[in-house]
């Protein structure tokens, strides 16, 4: 078993707890590492009688946690698993393209109306993202008669995620190359993150009885 397996909830629950984070922007994968968050927050409350620490919950803007399914329909797009399956906001725009076109769909049109299988569903999906309305509905419709050509939907997804993508590239190109303001931005979280840790760690000491000098 590989140990990240083990620390690496321990280590984000440590991040988490030392700011004394109430709402924490998770993906659906993160669920559980938020809920062993919160038995650590429970036990030290309860055991030392102080609610030090708040209970953690997932932060999203929507009604549900985000899961964005692989482009080859196995698994989420992610940075561990298949990189050609997966879409980084660093890809230039040739990659992208070559990416989507190569993304799993159908192997056929299929029935009329039939369900989309998980696949297409994502392509659906991530189209709705980036695409009008009317190019959303032309393919919906396109599906539900049975007559939807993937390759020209594909083609579509692609530039609308070029368009998408490229001014958050283009944007985080220019911040890696303007030293001078990441050394500020550097220096001025890290003077943040001391002095609320410093109010986190003051509070856990006094709770549990460590008031030395």
């Amino acid at each position: 078993m590989n140990a990240g397996l083990l620390t690496y909830p321990v280590l984000q629950a440590a991040d988490i707890l030392l700011h004394r984070a109430t709402y924490v922007p998770v993906g659906k994968d993160q669920e559980q590492h938020l809920e062993i968050a919160r038995n650590y927050v429970n036990r030290f409350n309860q055991r030392y009688g102080e609610a030090v620490f708040p209970e953690p919950y997932a932060f999203n803007f929507g009604e549900e946690l985000a899961k964005v399914p692989s482009l080859d329909g196995a698994g989420k797009m992610s940075k561990s698993e298949n990189q050609m399956a997966t879409l980084y906001l660093a890809d230039d725009d040739e990659t992208i393209r070559k990416k989507i076109s190569k993304a799993k769909t159908d192997s056929s049109t299929g029935e009329p109306g039939a369900p989309k299988p998980d696949s297409v569903a994502n392509l659906f999906q991530l189209l709705k993202l980036v695409s009008t309305e009317e190019v959303l509905q032309k393919f919906e419709s396109d599906y539900q008669a049975g007559t939807i050509r993937y390759g020209d939907m594909k083609k579509e997804l692609a530039e609308g995620m070029v368009t998408f993508i490229s001014p958050i590239r283009e944007k985080a190109e220019a911040i890696r190359n303007d030293e001078p303001y990441l050394r500020k931005v550097m220096e001025q979280g890290a003077a943040k993150a001391r002095a609320s840790a410093a109010i986190t760690l003051q509070l856990a000491k006094e709770a549990i009885g460590l008031n030395y000098f």
